[in-house]
């Protein structure tokens, strides 16, 4: 059997696709989800009361934010839907913060605005660091062979 043997190289290149992986779902809920959160506080819907639609936001409701506020997700957690007839004025699509998630909600998707630029650079400058990494990286394994060597040798 041909077994694949596990490199520096490998481990590298696996760490180098989580912190991309990671920086994607940090511009994801920064880009996608921040937006709709922060127009939610910004407008103060804080109660049943003050439940907003999509449209009395100003913001468009995609896929990307319907997959967000399923029933079972992470932004369910912190925005609230208003039931149907909860409320004469609003309809079923209202969203509201309770005001005791306010300060989870702005430590989760509040904070300095990213745009999709500073996403991109971020990707580029990890992968030319990477890039250089991976192209160091027999001198920097031949470097610490040979000082653990040295340090075995003198023992």
């Amino acid at each position: 059997m041909d077994y694949k043997v596990m490199t520096v190289d490998v481990v590298l290149q696996g760490i180098f696709l989580g912190v991309i992986v990671a920086v994607l779902v940090v511009a994801y809920n920064k880009l996608v989800v921040g937006k709709f959160v922060k127009a939610l506080i910004k407008a103060e819907a804080v109660h049943p009361a003050f439940a907003k639609t999509f449209e009395q936001l100003n913001l468009r409701k995609t896929f990307v934010m319907s997959f967000a506020l399923r029933s079972r997700g992470m932004l369910r957690k912190i925005v609230s839907e208003l039931p149907d007839g909860d409320n004469k004025n609003n309809k079923k699509g209202s969203y509201y913060i309770p005001e005791d998630k306010l300060y989870r909600a702005g430590r989760l998707y509040g904070g300095k605005d990213v745009d999709f630029l500073m996403v991109l650079a971020a990707i580029l400058v990890l992968f030319i660091f990477f890039a250089i990494v991976l192209m160091f990286m027999p001198f920097i394994m031949e470097q610490i062979s040979s000082f653990v060597g040295t340090a075995a040798g003198s023992a």
